[in-house]
């Protein structure tokens, strides 16, 4: 029998040959495979909310007879405790003063019971409902705030504040008592507030 194309079926035959002699592997296709989707936690950033201190309470003196009950020493009591007197309604002795600043030596300004019990307790008596005791001898230098005003003697109910007419401290240093007599040394109410003198009442004592 008569081979048709006998060329073609030589390559085929030398193709098979070499693929036979080569032992090459196939190529193989590989196929990814994704594992599961990784979770992912936001960061989250804190709130932060800031701290709103208070203002403090600003002292006047028309509280100079609220801030205490009758058994304890009126306006803010007696025991400041050492150094720099704090804020608060003070009450005591002038030793000297300047339009700048206030020498001042703290009393204790008793009515009532209060005054009943110390006067008592220093073999005393109580005369017009008040009593005034002095058992620490401290004097403090306190600043004068530049817009400090001050009240003379004649202004007689501080809780008042209708009755008020302000002064500049010269003026009060000049003329203390207005239309009142008054003690030498003065004794004055002291309204602090931020280590400083905002206002000041010169007392009148009957």
């Amino acid at each position: 029998m008569r081979l048709k194309h006998p060329t073609a079926l030589a390559v085929i035959a030398f193709a098979a040959s070499l693929t036979a002699c080569s032992g090459a592997t196939p190529a193989t296709t590989v196929t990814a495979t994704s594992g599961p989707t990784p979770t992912v936690t936001p960061v989250v950033t804190p709130v932060v909310t800031p701290v709103v201190t208070p203002p403090s309470h600003f002292y006047t003196l028309d509280e100079t007879w609220s801030l205490s009950p009758q058994s304890q020493a009126q306006g803010s009591g007696c025991a400041p405790g050492a150094g720099t007197l704090p804020d608060g309604i003070w009450f005591g002795q002038v030793t000297s003063w300047s339009s700048t600043e206030i020498a001042f030596d703290m009393e204790c300004w008793w009515t009532g019971t209060g005054a009943d019990a110390q006067a008592a307790a220093h073999g005393d008596e109580v005369n017009n409902d008040y009593y005034i005791t002095n058992d620490a001898t401290t004097v403090r230098l306190v600043s004068l705030d530049p817009a400090a005003f001050g009240l003379k003697a004649d202004v007689l109910n501080l809780s008042n504040t209708a009755s008020w007419v302000m002064y500049t401290p010269a003026q009060v240093i000049a003329d203390p008592g207005g239309t009142m007599p008054v003690a030498n040394p003065p004794i004055v109410w002291l309204a602090v507030n931020g280590g400083v003198i905002t206002s000041f009442a010169v007392q009148y004592v009957p």
